[in-house]
């Protein structure tokens, strides 16, 4: 592990956050046709966003010893869009909540209609910025629940595992 992701990991001990965790190679085409490899540490857990429903969660960090990398926080499985025919005014209600309410967060649309709650970012040696941001969003994804609720077109319940 890098100093980064070494940092992240024992602030997350220090907050009592459990993480699993795993490293991913990852192939990356850089312009000249060359491909690299890139290796990222995936911390994984889960949050409790009522007493009905859980979401996966993790943060992905580019594992690197420059002096800062990229990272991502992703909360999965917030969500399902159960009609297509509906997605402009879904996606335009989405938008509206991206735009002023979400903080650092974005709600996006997978493939396959999924809906999840990312942010990017970059972090260098202080990791607290990057855990603060982490746990904020549990706040925000609680917080925005019930506007979700109401979107016509989207199942907030429970998914099945």
């Amino acid at each position: 592990m890098s100093v980064i992701t070494d940092k992240f990991k024992h602030l997350a001990q220090d907050r009592k956050i459990q993480f699993k965790t795993k490293e991913l190679d990852t192939p990356i085409h850089k312009k000249d046709g060359e491909t690299i490899t890139q290796k990222q540490i995936v911390f994984q857990t889960a949050l409790r966003v009522n007493k009905e429903k859980a979401v996966a969660c993790g943060v992905i960090i580019h594992d690197s010893e420059q002096p800062r990398v990229n990272y991502q926080i992703t909360y999965n499985k917030i969500g399902q869009v159960t009609d297509r025919n509906k997605m402009p005014q879904i996606t335009s209600e989405l938008n509206e909540i991206n735009a002023m309410r979400s903080g650092y967060y974005r709600f996006v649309i997978s493939g396959d209609g999924e809906i999840v709650m990312r942010h990017l970012g970059i972090t260098g040696e202080d990791v607290s910025p990057m855990m603060d941001v982490f746990v904020y969003g549990g706040r925000i994804l609680r917080a925005l629940l019930p506007e979700l609720e109401r979107i016509d077109g989207i199942d907030v319940a429970q998914a099945k595992t």
